[in-house]
């Protein structure tokens, strides 16, 4: 049976990937900080056949830990949140960005067949917007003064 580690596995697309994973007879691992802007003050419900590590994916041990016996990794941890990171900037970039090279450089002494790493809606927005009348908007731009009022839908 292959072992996955999913970082990020118990966020919104996380859930989706770690519960696909273990119906298809996978093992699973997730790392998660369990953030509580994301994740609330509720009780995590994992799938039976997934072990949860509570941890940073910028802390080296915590990552070195999680892929211990790991086969593939999929990387999901990410601080969201488009708005905020424009005034959040240091802790996005660090766990974004740092998170991200934490792990690779993890995977250096603990190689996997494989990584997936997806991006986030920060890089390629929130997806198709419509006129109130209904009229769908294919090249809706933010603009500046928009952004800077607040304001970060298309108007």
């Amino acid at each position: 049976m292959k072992r996955i580690l999913v970082t990020g596995g118990c966020g919104f697309i996380g859930r989706h990937v770690v519960q696909e994973l273990v119906e298809h007879g996978y093992a699973v691992c997730i790392l998660d900080a369990l953030l509580e802007q994301v994740h609330g003050s509720e009780a995590i419900s994992l799938p039976a056949g997934a072990d949860l590590i509570k941890g940073d994916v910028r802390d080296r041990d915590v990552v070195a830990e999680a892929l211990q016996g790991v086969d593939a990794t999929i990387h999901l941890a990410a601080e969201v949140g488009v708005g905020q990171s424009m005034y959040e900037i240091a802790r996005y970039v660090g766990a974004n960005d740092l998170g991200t090279a934490t792990l690779l450089e993890a995977l250096i002494k603990h190689p996997v067949e494989r990584i997936v790493v997806a991006s986030s809606m920060s890089v390629y927005g929130e997806g198709l917007y419509a006129t109130p009348g209904g009229r769908r908007v294919d090249n809706a731009r933010r603009q500046a003064s928009d952004v800077k009022s607040g304001q970060w839908n298309p108007l």
